[in-house]
């Protein structure tokens, strides 16, 4: 059986998809568990637009998508300008120190924590593992920070 909304395989009487979210009734599409329709996951080029564009944005929230697709882009030109600049890649580090931090507050809003718990970073070790591990947490629903940017 597949779900009519995304086309995912899916095993024989599954009440929900795994991929979506829909519930499946006969096969078919009928709603989403939430009322909702969820948002595409952003993509990687949408995702450094974003990094950028709200280089200094602490108030919002972030999907895990946007998180997780900037860190790679991050990491990636960090090594190409750690290979070709070599005595100046601290460069790099310095642009993207501002935005790393806003887009980590803002991953920590999505999962309904203040902005504040970023500090664990300053933990060794312990702190890295503890924000690693929410940052790998789906979003919660409407907060403070705004409404979920999944739906």
């Amino acid at each position: 059986m597949y779900c009519k909304n995304c086309g995912k395989q899916l095993p024989d009487g599954a009440q929900f998809c795994d991929g979506c979210g829909a519930r499946q009734v006969d096969g078919g599409y009928v709603t989403y568990t939430n009322g909702r329709e969820p948002k595409p996951s952003v993509g990687f080029i949408d995702a450094i637009k974003m990094f950028f564009t709200k280089y200094a944005d602490f108030n919002t929230r972030s999907r895990r998508s946007e998180y997780w697709w900037a860190a790679l882009f991050c990491a990636l030109a960090g090594m190409v300008a750690s290979a070709i600049l070599k005595n100046y890649a601290w460069l790099w580090t310095l642009a993207i120190l501002v935005p790393s931090i806003a887009l980590g507050v803002r991953r920590l809003h999505d999962i309904g924590r203040p902005g504040t718990w970023y500090l664990l970073n300053l933990i060794p070790v312990v702190g890295s593992i503890i924000l690693l591990v929410w940052y790998c947490q789906d979003s919660t629903g409407d907060n403070q920070w705004g409404s979920n940017p999944k739906y």
